[in-house]
């Protein structure tokens, strides 16, 4: 089954994984994707990694077509809950799953995985079962990693966030987060590689998001006792509802950080410095 996928089709992208290949293309509503290849126990992490960065692009919606996929044991259908879990906060996109054949598709459905992840005989059906996604203000910047880039961060920040209406009280936090995640990518950054910085107000929230080009899990280490300063991911954990890490395509990966965006708070504008 998997052979046509070497044909040339506008708009698929043939992306090969480990021991499983990927077909992706977009429609108006999501990015579908079609894994081919056996899921076993070796190549669930990187699998579930995949859906993972499939959804760091934010679509409205991750489909994933099952009927070319070999799910070994049922146990490693928790690659699904467990992709929808690291992205529920953010990017926070709906995964969901097709599975024509009608055997499959009652495997899926009498498991655990159809309670956190849907399951839908066609194409058709999926993307009318998806809602609608929630308004969102995206703003993205390159910063050329050289001593002064958290700086140009936070200025970035500000200027986002006063055109955008975020009370003080937040942008003095999402400047801060964003000054430990810009400056944690400055020290891992490779080759001149840009650092990408996203902000996005969605749902009473604000997200702070840099990528970075080395693939390394962003790692929160404890303070020694008896510091009395915090830096890094302690110091974004703490001012954060919600912080994590996830792969990118790629290769690399996004440390991203939620703040709650209180607008019941008077909001001035105001001239911010760097």
């Amino acid at each position: 089954m998997c052979g046509r996928w070497y044909a040339a089709e506008i708009g698929r992208v043939i992306l090969a994984v480990s021991e499983i290949r990927w077909e992706k293309r977009r429609t108006a509503e999501a990015l579908v994707v079609r894994p081919c290849g056996r899921l076993t126990a070796s190549s669930y992490r990187v699998f579930t990694d995949a859906l993972v960065k499939f959804a760091i692009d934010e679509p409205r919606a991750l489909i994933v077509e099952l009927d070319d996929l070999h799910i070994v044991a049922e146990p490693l259908l928790a690659a699904f809950p467990s992709a929808w879990m690291r992205i529920s906060q953010w990017p926070s996109v709906p995964i969901l799953l097709i599975a024509e054949h009608a055997p499959l598709q009652r495997w899926l459905t009498a498991s655990a995985v159809s309670r956190f992840v849907p399951v839908h005989s066609t194409l058709t059906e999926a993307l009318t079962a998806v809602d609608g996604p929630p308004l969102r203000r995206r703003a993205n910047t390159g910063l050329i990693p050289t001593g002064n880039c958290a700086q140009r961060a936070r200025r970035f920040v500000s200027e986002t966030c006063d055109q955008w209406e975020i009370p003080n009280l937040c942008v003095a936090q999402a400047r801060l987060v964003t000054t430990e995640l810009v400056e944690n990518a400055f020290l891992h950054a490779r080759d001149n590689e840009e650092i990408g910085l996203r902000l996005e107000s969605w749902d009473h929230r604000l997200t702070v998001a840099v990528t970075d080009d080395d693939p390394r899990e962003a790692v929160l280490r404890e303070p020694k006792p008896g510091d009395d300063r915090f830096y890094g991911l302690y110091v974004v954990a703490r001012a954060a509802t919600a912080w994590g890490c996830a792969p990118r395509w790629p290769d690399g990966k996004v440390v991203w950080a939620t703040l709650p965006v209180d607008r019941t708070r008077p909001h001035w504008r105001s001239h911010h410095g760097s």
